[in-house]
């Protein structure tokens, strides 16, 4: 499957993370775990918001946490969020210490 656009990609999923961008997989809606593509457009954008939210480049990361399912794009603002555990200012710089 292949998106173009950010609220498409997003309307098909039930959760878009981190770990769904640097997979290239994600929960499908109706047809579960699948392959997706990204124009390189989307895949600029969706660097970019992750890069906003963590002031960190993630542009050549490869490394899969399961922490990194915390976060999320939001379906309803279409940024970036995190969903915390106990800590969220700790489990934060950890996810950047991790990212480096």
């Amino acid at each position: 499957m292949k998106y173009t656009t950010l609220k498409g990609l997003i309307s098909k999923t039930r959760q878009y993370s981190l770990n769904s961008f640097t997979s290239g997989r994600f929960c499908h809606k109706t047809k579960g775990w699948v392959n997706v593509k990204l124009s390189n457009d989307l895949k600029n954008q969706i660097i970019g918001l992750f890069n906003d939210f963590l002031n960190r480049d993630i542009t050549n990361l490869n490394d899969s946490y399961g922490i990194f399912d915390r976060l999320i794009i939001s379906k309803r603002s279409l940024e970036v969020e995190y969903i915390a555990g106990q800590d969220y200012p700790s489990e934060l710089r950890y996810i950047r210490r991790l990212i480096k």
